[in-house]
């Protein structure tokens, strides 16, 4: 324990953790809308994929682990990836919403 923290009141030990708390919450609100997707969805050989807000673009509604997840700095390298898993035969299918 420091000299501070020993001479801190009660009263203001609370204060500090409110605002630590609250600080807390708000990094975490601005993480989450920073990661948001925006934009128009678009669509290249039945993959659709989205810009996120730092702009990098992300495929939507694909099974987990199917070569495509993260995200990806240009369409051109997302589609040169997409034609390259076509030609192999690897590329997934889209999940439709009402598919689970």
């Amino acid at each position: 324990m420091s000299l501070r923290e020993f001479y801190r009141s009660e009263g203001e030990a609370q204060y500090l953790a409110e605002r630590k708390e609250a600080a807390q919450q708000k990094a975490a609100h601005i993480a989450a809308k920073n990661e948001m997707l925006v934009g128009t969805v678009r669509e290249y050989k039945g993959i659709s994929y989205q810009m996120n807000q730092r702009g990098n673009y992300e495929c939507l509604n694909l099974p987990p682990l199917n070569g495509l997840d993260g995200a990806f700095t240009s369409t051109q390298i997302l589609h040169s990836i997409i034609d390259k898993m076509e030609t192999e035969g690897t590329l997934p299918k889209s999940k439709v919403k009402g598919d689970k």
